[in-house]
């Protein structure tokens, strides 16, 4: 059975799932990852699971039984001796453990001796047996793997096996080493995200770590030249990071040796006319057989203009060349016979490179005078000559702005900055407006790298006033997030931008989005995006005025200032056009953010998802990446935890190809993973998101980042740290003047962590400093959470009853809110608090509740949790015996109580539990007060000698 169109993840999760149903055959070109994925699977072998495997080399296919042998050498002697005499002696020959016979081993009782081997050993345990290389082993152990896999039960034996092929071709001998029906499946290519993902792991290595960065830009060529192959594009980037400077975008790739070892065996042989020929359909983006016939011509005469020989081909031997070029699998020709492409395109990056400065030249300059289209033959003629040329850079020009209508931002802006370098000297002013303009193209096209690059040029140009301004509005753009070490450029724009009311007007909106992103001062951006707004509305510019008016009502709302809503009501009462106003930052954008915090969930679903169809018509991609961020949020809060997964993946793998909004990214995907995925993949997200905000000085996604890697440490376990994490941002968030408990929601989780530490009082002061906040903001959503809170610390003071019944009513507000997720929680803290109450049905319907409220969100984390305390319940005594378990009161324990318990179990003293759970003494002393109390002993001795284990702690609801 074969499958294709897999991504990795489905690939990798396809294997597990079919390993024990037949065997797996993975399949691909060299390089593609087949080793890698089989060293993963092996690492993530099954506890106690033995694993048998041999990865043969070319010369090892000459050795008789040398893949045999590597598969079996793990087998003692001892299993080797419970066989018959005759089988036993031909393994031992084989395993080189007695000397050979004249003849060899017993065919039959080699074959008999390796199946009862492969018995016996999965009787102990699974076996797990690998074959990295099929197409290496030894034709004498492939008759003997064959014969065995035949026998073989698939559900005691896993066998995956790796063989190098040649697509579309399919395995060839893999196949017979499975048992039963094995699945065929072909490993694909990275796409872009993943690739720069590799070469960041790559140059993490101490190996290479001394190596220089590879730019953005070049790591989008390394994709292209490897197409997606792990190994080239690890080879390629590793060339490159050690050259002492780096390739400029128009240079050809260097193609290091090993790869050029790979490609030698195809090019070997080709003539001369078919290299040359080659090397023109490299030049070209969609060659055709008719386009290199006419272009190996001109080339060749060009070339011997410019050398003085004479070396003529006619169209009968480019045709000829080209037929020897697609039989040596180097190109493949399109069912029209006429449209070609380079099989891989490293050959294409390999010829390119081998081609002289002259011969490369004379290539593009025979293919900019055929009858292509206008944009292709614009890059030819600037590639043909290096030297200015005002025609040129002027059709460069032209090409670039109908790139731009056509919806090819990326050609664009390529074509915009070999018009600035073609562009005279003796024409300043021009070259210098032409660097804007490529400027903004690289903008919109999401390089910013170039934006940046070219908008530097401005000011050694001798710009004008309003020229230095764009350009530092064009690098503030550009910078994205990280505008902290901008002071300089908003000093330079300021200084120039006169007395121009619109140019002052952005460039205070940009300031007040730097001071809201990255100074973490609200107050300034208010005051900033006030002044913006009035000074674009008394210059006509109404865009400005619309994003200036909903970025001071989004700060405003943040503050609590009961007139934040009147600046956003003043701006969508305005037309909303396709512009700036109608992106995430206008009006509609921020309406639907409020309406999250408002928990209006369908009114900000349905913005953002009109808003995201928008993005996607016209092929924003860092439009579709905050939406899709946005979703993210909304879709966890209403329960639709599937859709968020989605949106993450889509999100990752939009801001990995653009190289920007990580920060942003990395938040919004562990909402997602701590909601529907995985804890630990949500927890290493977070993390991640924290790095790269402190590295920004990203004031808005650092304490969103905290928050949700706060939440994930205490459901898993470790409120110590959550308590830490969640602190500090509830630090910035005072700091930056925020009250609203919605837009940063540090105070719920921290309550409840501050519960799990056993620290009841802080827990209490955090509910009463939010509540009166969160009612006076009509924050009802945060409202019954925080109602959640307090009924843990209730419970903990010793009123369960009220514990209880505060949460039956938190738990049909929220569920009236349509707030599922909050729902679930609610009823496993309810279980919790009737466990401890000893009403153990009433415990397991809430918590059955839970499992069927997180089941219909695809709510995954949430589900394995109310699974866990349901199974958690089943040895709770029925109440027919006078006296509970041990381990049965021991559940009734809080996280807190069961931590203070477990130290003394330790042998700690109560100074010492204080210092290693933060707590005050008297805490502790009190603490282990109830802890007598619910395990119905009277001293520390006792306790001592109950050794509670870390599988009997229960968990706050989370």
């Amino acid at each position: 059975m074969a499958h294709t169109d897999l991504t990795r993840n489905d690939l990798m999760l396809l294997t597990r799932r079919r390993l024990g149903s037949g065997g797996v055959v993975l399949h691909g070109p060299v390089g593609i990852g087949k080793s890698f994925v089989l060293r993963t699977l092996v690492a993530a072998a099954e506890p106690g699971e033995a694993v048998l495997r041999t990865e043969p080399a070319p010369a090892d296919r000459e050795l008789a039984f040398s893949a045999l042998a590597d598969l079996l050498d793990p087998v003692a002697d001892d299993v080797l001796r419970a066989l018959p005499a005759p089988q036993r002696s031909a393994l031992r020959i084989v395993l080189c453990r007695e000397p050979p016979e004249p003849n060899g081993p017993d065919p039959l009782a080699l074959r008999r001796g390796v199946l009862a081997v492969l018995g016996a050993v999965s009787a102990r345990g699974r076996v797990f047996l690998t074959i990295d290389g099929a197409q290496w082993v030894d034709p004498a152990s492939a008759d003997v793997l064959a014969f065995a896999a035949r026998r073989l039960d698939p559900a005691r034996i896993r066998v995956i096996v790796a063989e190098t092929t040649e697509p579309p071709a399919g395995p060839i001998h893999g196949t017979r080493f499975c048992p039963g029906t094995p699945t065929d499946l072909e490993l694909p290519p990275l796409g872009l995200p993943e690739t720069r993902e590799l070469l960041d792991q790559d140059r993490s290595d101490p190996e290479h770590a001394a190596e220089q960065p590879l730019p953005h830009w070049l790591g989008g060529q390394v994709y292209e030249a490897s197409a997606g192959n792990p190994m080239y594009a690890l080879e390629l980037a590793r060339a490159l990071r050690r050259l002492p400077r780096l390739p400029a975008r128009d240079q050809p790739l260097p193609v290091p040796d090993r790869l050029r070892r790979l490609l030698t065996a195809r090019l070997e042989g080709l003539a001369p006319e078919a290299r040359r020929l080659l090397l023109l359909a490299g030049a070209t983006t969609r060659p055709t057989v008719e386009l290199l016939c006419s272009a190996v011509d001109l080339a060749d005469k060009a070339i011997g203009d410019a050398t003085g020989t004479v070396d003529r081909a006619d169209h009968q031997l480019a045709r000829r060349a080209t037929t020897a070029a697609i039989a040596a699998g180097i190109l493949d020709v399109a069912e029209d016979g006429d449209q070609l492409r380079f099989t891989h395109p490293l050959f294409a990056a390999a010829l390119y490179a081998d081609g002289s400065t002259d011969e490369r030249r004379a290539a593009h300059a025979a293919l900019a005078q055929l009858p292509i289209e206008p944009i292709e033959r614009a890059r030819h003629l600037a590639l043909a000559s290096p030297d200015p040329d005002e025609h040129v850079a002027s059709t460069l020009m032209a090409a670039a702005e109908q790139a731009r209508r056509r919806g090819m931002p990326d050609e664009a802006a390529a074509l915009a900055r070999l018009a600035v370098a073609r562009t005279p000297d003796d024409h300043a002013a021009l070259r210098c407006e032409r660097c804007l303009d490529a400027a903004g193209h690289a903008y919109a096209a999401t390089d910013y790298e170039l934006c940046r690059e070219l908008a530097d040029r401005v000011f050694a140009l001798g710009a004008t006033p309003a020229q230095r301004v764009r350009a530092c509005i064009l690098i503030i753009n550009a910078a994205n997030q990280a505008l902290h070490d901008l002071d300089e450029v908003f000093a330079e724009a300021f200084a120039q931008v006169g007395d121009d009311t619109c140019g002052r007007a952005r460039l205070h909106y940009l300031r007040a989005c730097k001071a809201h992103i990255s100074d973490g001062d609200s107050a300034i951006a208010w005051a900033e995006a006030a002044r913006a707004a009035a000074l674009a509305r008394q210059g006509g510019d109404r865009s400005t005025e619309q994003v200036a008016l909903a970025l001071q009502a989004f700060v405003g709302t943040l503050q609590g200032r009961p007139d934040a809503g009147e600046p956003l009501v003043r701006a969508l009462a305005r037309p909303q056009d396709a512009g700036p106003t109608g992106r995430h930052a206008g009006p509609r954008g921020v309406k639907a953010r409020l309406d999250f915090f408002a928990d209006r969930l369908t009114d900000a679903s349905a913005e953002l998802d009109r808003m995201l169809r928008r993005a996607k018509e016209s092929d924003d991609a860092e439009e579709r990446v905050f939406m899709l961020c946005g979703k993210i949020d909304v879709d966890v809060r209403a329960g639709h935890c599937d859709r968020a997964m989605a949106a993450a993946h889509e999100a990752l793998r939009l801001a990995r190809d653009m190289g920007a909004h990580l920060g942003q990214v990395y938040y919004a995907a562990a909402v997602a993973e701590a909601a529907g995925g995985d804890l630990d993949r949500g927890a290493a997200l977070a993390r991640e998101s924290v790095r790269v905000a402190r590295a920004e000085q990203d004031q808005i996604y650092l304490p969103l980042a905290l928050c949700v890697l706060g939440q994930i440490q205490v459901r898993t376990g470790d409120p110590v740290a959550a308590v830490g994490c969640l602190s500090r941002a509830r630090a910035i968030a005072t700091r930056r003047g925020i009250v609203d408990p919605a837009a940063i929601p540090w105070a719920v989780d921290l309550a409840e962590a501050l519960v799990a530490v056993g620290d009841h009082d802080q827990a209490r002061a955090v509910v009463r400093e939010v509540r009166d906040t969160a009612a006076r903001l009509d924050r009802h959503g945060v409202s019954a959470s925080l109602s959640r809170a307090d009924s843990l610390v209730r419970g903990e003071a010793g009123d369960l009853a009220g514990a209880a019944a505060c949460l039956r009513e938190t738990a049909a507000r929220h569920h009236e809110l349509g707030l599922p997720i909050e729902h679930g929680r609610d009823l496993l803290a309810l279980g919790t608090v009737e466990l401890r109450r000893r009403h153990p049905a009433a415990a397991l319907a809430a918590w059955r509740a839970a499992e069927a409220v997180f089941a219909a969100t695809a709510g995954r984390p949430w589900r394995d949790r109310a699974r866990a305390e349901l199974e958690r319940i089943t040895c709770v005594d029925d109440g027919s015996s006078r006296r509970e378990p041990t381990t049965s009161r021991a559940r009734a324990l809080t996280p807190a109580e069961h931590r203070v318990a477990e130290l003394v179990g330790e042998g700690a003293t109560n100074r010492e539990i204080a210092t290693r759970l933060f707590l005050s003494a008297k805490t502790v002393e009190s603490t282990l007060t109830r802890v007598y109390r619910k395990l119905g002993i009277r001293s520390r001795t006792e306790l001592i000698k109950l050794s509670l284990g870390p599988t009997n702690a229960p968990d706050t609801a989370r």
